[in-house]
């Protein structure tokens, strides 16, 4: 008698598995797909392969990355945990910059499509500024262009990867006309950032952003 109770306790696990098995295989036959084609688009082509370029072997950059793979709410209570991890999940970063050996951003890039602003791009904006100022992560605006100089990027990158050497330019104190010399802040809130600074001081107190990378009128 154990024996047969055993045999149908088989038999009905096998028919349950291969129904479930078959009826999973039905529903995906109800479903068809195509490719939706390159994930960025020709503008956005342009400004990831000046930035790979700026990048180089110090770091890989990565495309569209979700919020939620780079981020985690610090809330302790569950009901917060899901309320801030859902504000989070359904946007991305247009751009990141890791680190090559473990892949953990060190800079996040949001692209300005050059659209007039709406509700929703403000909410973004706000979004990103706030998770990055929150989680420490240097976020970083450029606005579309037909073409990029990949110096300027790189000058950019250097800011925040200590890795990337900027390459070598000299610029002049917009006030006196003076060469101007680097130097990395020693307290603030920019502190361990690099400025601009004539070298005329304390005469001339000229500073110059050292991010400045986006000049029309260059």
């Amino acid at each position: 008698m154990e024996s047969v109770f055993i045999i149908v306790v088989i038999l009905v696990a096998f028919f349950f598995v291969i129904q479930k098995r078959y009826l999973r295989q039905d529903e995906l036959k109800d479903s068809a797909y195509k490719k939706k084609g390159a994930l960025l688009n020709s503008q956005e082509t342009a400004f990831y392969n000046a930035l790979i370029s700026a990048v180089g072997q110090h770091g890989v950059v990565l495309a569209k990355v979700n919020l939620a793979n780079v981020l985690t709410p610090l809330a302790t209570e569950k009901k917060q945990w899901f309320i801030a991890n859902n504000r989070i999940a359904k946007s991305y970063f247009d751009f990141v910059v890791c680190d090559p050996r473990t892949l953990e951003v060190r800079v996040a890039i949001e692209l300005d499509n050059g659209k007039e602003l709406n509700k929703g791009k403000v909410d973004r904006q706000k979004l990103l500024i706030h998770v990055c100022k929150s989680a420490g992560i240097p976020l970083i605006g450029a606005s579309i262009k037909h073409s990029y100089q990949v110096s300027r990027l790189r000058r950019l990158l250097a800011a925040h990867i200590d890795l990337i050497e900027s390459d070598k330019e000299v610029r002049f104190c917009k006030r006196c006309g003076s060469p101007m010399t680097v130097k990395i802040a020693s307290q603030g809130e920019h502190k361990g950032r690099r400025f601009f600074t004539c070298s005329r001081q304390p005469q001339c107190t000229y500073t110059e952003n050292y991010n400045v990378v986006f000049d029309e009128a260059e």
